[in-house]
């Protein structure tokens, strides 16, 4: 064989190579391409379907639905007097409210939210330690165990509910955890405006609910 047919033949398996190497590289890109479509597909329904299960829920408990506590993460007033009016209602024992700002005084609170001081004295804890979700399952349970409780209502707002939950299961895995989802948009009030910003609040809250079920592996 001459010179340049070793030549030739040398060319011809380096281009049946590549090609090959070509090929490969074309699948494992076709495959990623649809591993991230699939990603996509599925984190779109996952929203949809997150949507649907909040704006499901309706304000307040069953009735006649108790607990041995009830537990409020701040976020707005209008969490706060919810949980307060289950307490006076005797739905629990005491109150924990979870994520006070440091600079909001015992008595500035007692005032904002009208309770009378010997309520106040008897039957509510503060928490300021706790900044986050996360952190307010983390003092709730404390909180809990300190106390012995079996059960606890948990107030806080409708978007905000499947995170919460997530966390306070996982931090309270023995503990009877009752959601009180606090509805601030009714269907009668919505606006397209109202509307959009709703679906912006649910866009972030979802994505937040994917990131904590990531951590905490509960599927």
């Amino acid at each position: 064989m001459s010179e340049s047919e070793h030549i030739d033949k040398a060319a011809g398996v380096l281009e049946r190579r590549a090609s090959r190497g070509a090929g490969r590289l074309y699948r494992v890109r076709d495959f990623l391409v649809a591993m991230a479509a699939l990603a996509l597909i599925a984190t779109v329904v996952g929203f949809f379907i997150f949507a649907a299960r909040v704006g499901g829920q309706t304000e307040n408990p069953p009735a006649g639905v108790s607990a041995d506590a009830i537990v409020v993460l701040t976020g707005g007033r209008a969490r706060l007097e919810p949980a307060v009016t289950l307490l006076r209602e005797q739905r629990g024992a005491r109150l924990l409210i979870s994520g006070v700002d440091a600079d909001i005084s015992d008595v500035t609170l007692r005032r904002t939210l009208d309770i009378d001081a010997d309520l106040f004295e008897c039957c509510i804890d503060i928490d300021r330690e706790a900044l986050d979700t996360e952190g307010n399952a983390r003092s709730s349970a404390a909180w809990a165990q300190r106390n012995g409780y079996a059960s606890l209502i948990v107030v806080t707002n409708d978007y905000h509910v499947p995170r919460s939950m997530l966390e306070m299961r996982n931090a309270l895995p023995d503990v009877e955890i009752v959601a009180y989802p606090v509805v601030n948009m009714k269907p009668e009030t919505v606006d397209l405006a109202a509307s959009m910003d709703r679906y912006r609040v649910l866009l972030g809250e979802y994505a937040k609910y994917l990131v904590a079920r990531a951590r905490t592996l509960s599927f």
